[in-house]
């Protein structure tokens, strides 16, 4: 059953952004803190930023205009702007362009069904936030306490099994911020100090161990800013603006994410989805284009996507997410920069996913034919990129460094290429896994007809760059029962295997099949016995392959080993990456993001 706090709705006053960084002119960070008009700025405090791109969007005859400073019985043109957002998605008819003037909103939509773009006047900078500026503080012991609290926010939407118990408050969707920083919530009242916060919903308080006075204290008192709904809504889009602070729910199906996309062929361009409670965006339709955005320290995940067919993810960053600490462990785990499931030919390229408190990019549960190409995945807690129970994709030219547990994690999936990828001090370089799971697990990927087994792998002029002396750096795992199985990998060549001198592991644990894996301790053991990898090479990470890894430069250096040794690469692939084929490439990456 859900659990519902309820408040009575009080307006506000509508809160100003501070910039950090007024010179910068197409990209500018600002903090998470905004300030009513009648306060100056807070002194001192550790804020939290986020970057926000600047945009200059044409603004089409006949849009709707919305300020801080209007009046929702006006007009709603720019002379006589309307006030709130939500009045002007009620009165725009479908096709209708909504412009938002500078500064900060906060307030909740709804669904949408019709189709609608809502955009910020050119260079402007516009954020759209579920939180409120709370005053009318008392002091109560060693805290300061705040009457009146019950905004209307589910206490149990979430799955149990995707808490963590050491972080047993992660699925709550309260939030608190000071002068921008966040606070941690606790569970008692006598366990507030300072850095905390605690809600007490029997007598409707909020508690706060940082003195208030003087300070900006925003709560977060709104689960979602909209839902676009219906095959009406088609072809709505959401460009340069920012959103953050909403306690969107864990629980996917209630009201999952600060903007869910439930219409097909939406875009969301340059804007910054930031400090949810839970996910930033939720897709759940096909032909969504996902372009250009920052997804910051959101609660459990950036982006979820479920039966989003053709989902297009382009020059985004998901930086930070999973901030909440959601388990990363157990069949309900989903943290991530990016999760995607059950979906036909996603499209992944040319994104950084950097220092998530999960996976960075993860597709699951019956993903089919997705193309993986030009992203980064550096420092994620777990894997840099991870395809689990699915079915044919191509991952190239990625750059994949510092991950906490494999670079790449490919597990009962059969028919992925890899070629050209550059993977460095990952913990481990590739994983390759059978988990124990049959299609039946699933019924979409049942009914595709999947058979969750890894075969049919293609890894081809990689570079492998890995210090870790205790682990392989190809590791293999067969957990199914069923046999006869074949090996998990068609075709190596070509790769580079970067080393230690003093390792203390197998090179490579390799599967042979029907459920048999055999460790190698050289690439010449290795080659005689399997016949794979013939034409790769290996080294010492002393020197350095690479130009310049301080600099995160990780082409090849003049003379390194792999130089001019790769395999030619097929020309569909060629094209994907937009380079030209030659007989034999440098081995690694080949073609790095392409800026939006």
């Amino acid at each position: 059953m859900r659990s519902v706090r309820k408040r009575t709705r009080r307006r506000i006053s509508i809160l100003l952004i501070l910039l950090l960084a007024p010179a910068l002119v197409t990209l500018v960070f600002v903090q998470l803190s905004t300030l009513d008009d009648s306060e100056s700025a807070p002194k001192g405090g550790n804020a939290t930023s986020m970057p926000l791109t600047l945009t200059e969007y044409r603004i089409p005859h006949g849009a709707l205009f919305v300020s801080t400073n209007g009046n929702d019985s006006a007009a709603g043109t720019e002379e006589s702007p309307l006030r709130n957002l939500a009045t002007a998605v009620r009165r725009a008819p479908s096709g209708a362009t909504i412009v938002l003037r500078e500064g900060t909103y906060r307030e909740s939509v709804g669904e949408v069904r019709k189709r609608l773009t809502i955009q910020p006047f050119p260079t402007e900078r516009v954020w759209l936030k579920g939180s409120v500026v709370v005053r009318d503080w008392s002091r109560d012991g060693a805290a300061w306490r705040h009457d009146g609290w019950s905004p209307e926010l589910c206490d149990s939407c979430f799955h149990p099994d995707i808490i963590d118990a050491k972080h047993p408050l992660a699925g709550r969707p309260d939030m608190v911020f000071v002068n921008g920083k966040p606070l941690r919530q606790v569970d008692d009242r006598d366990a507030v100090g300072p850095g905390t916060f605690y809600v007490d919903t029997a007598n409707d308080a909020l508690f706060v161990g940082d003195n208030p006075t003087g300070s900006t204290v925003e709560s977060t008192a709104f689960d979602r800013l909209i839902q676009f709904d219906s095959e009406q809504a088609s072809g709505s889009a959401i460009r340069g603006i920012g959103i953050a602070q909403y306690g969107s729910n864990q629980n996917y199906g209630s009201r999952g994410a600060m903007v869910v996309v439930n219409a097909p062929g939406v875009t969301l361009r340059k804007n910054t989805f930031g400090w949810s409670a839970s996910s930033g965006v939720g897709v759940f339709q096909p032909d969504t284009m996902v372009r250009g955005n920052h997804f910051v320290d959101n609660g459990l995940v950036g982006l979820v996507a479920n039966r989003a067919d053709r989902l297009r993810l382009f020059g985004n960053r998901f930086t930070r997410n999973n901030r909440e600490r959601f388990a990363l462990s157990g069949e309900a785990i989903g943290a991530a920069g990016a999760k995607i499931t059950r979906t036909e030919r996603p499209y992944v390229s040319d994104n950084y996913f950097r220092d998530n408190f999960g996976t960075g990019w993860w597709c699951d549960l019956g993903c089919t034919d997705a193309t993986v190409i030009r992203n980064v995945a550096m420092g994620n807690a777990v894997n840099g990129l991870y395809y689990e129970v699915s079915s044919r994709a191509l991952i190239a030219s990625n750059v994949v460094v510092g991950n906490g547990a494999r670079g790449l994690k490919i597990s009962s999936s059969d028919r992925v290429r890899v070629y050209h990828n550059t993977f460095a001090d990952n913990s481990i370089s590739v994983g390759l896994y059978n988990d124990p799971r049959e299609p039946s697990f699933d019924p979409y990927s049942e009914r595709l007809g999947l058979s969750w087994t890894t075969t049919g792998t293609t890894l081809v002029n990689n570079v492998y760059a890995q210090s870790e002396n205790g682990k392989p750096i190809i590791e293999s795992e067969d957990h199914k029962s069923s046999s006869p199985r074949k090996p998990f990998v068609a075709r190596s060549d070509g790769n580079g295997y970067f080393h230690s001198d003093q390792r203390r592991a197998s090179l490579l644990s390799w599967s042979t099949g029907s459920g048999e894996v055999t460790g190698f301790d050289s690439l010449a053991a290795f080659s005689r016995a399997t016949g794979q990898d013939r034409d790769s090479v290996s080294g010492s990470l002393d020197p350095s392959p690479f130009r310049d890894s301080a600099s995160e430069n990780y082409a090849l250096r003049e003379s390194a080993p792999g130089e001019g040794a790769g395999l030619a690469v097929p020309p569909n692939i060629a094209a994907k990456l937009s380079i030209a084929p030659v007989p034999h490439p440098n081995i690694g990456v080949v073609a790095g993001p392409h800026a939006d």
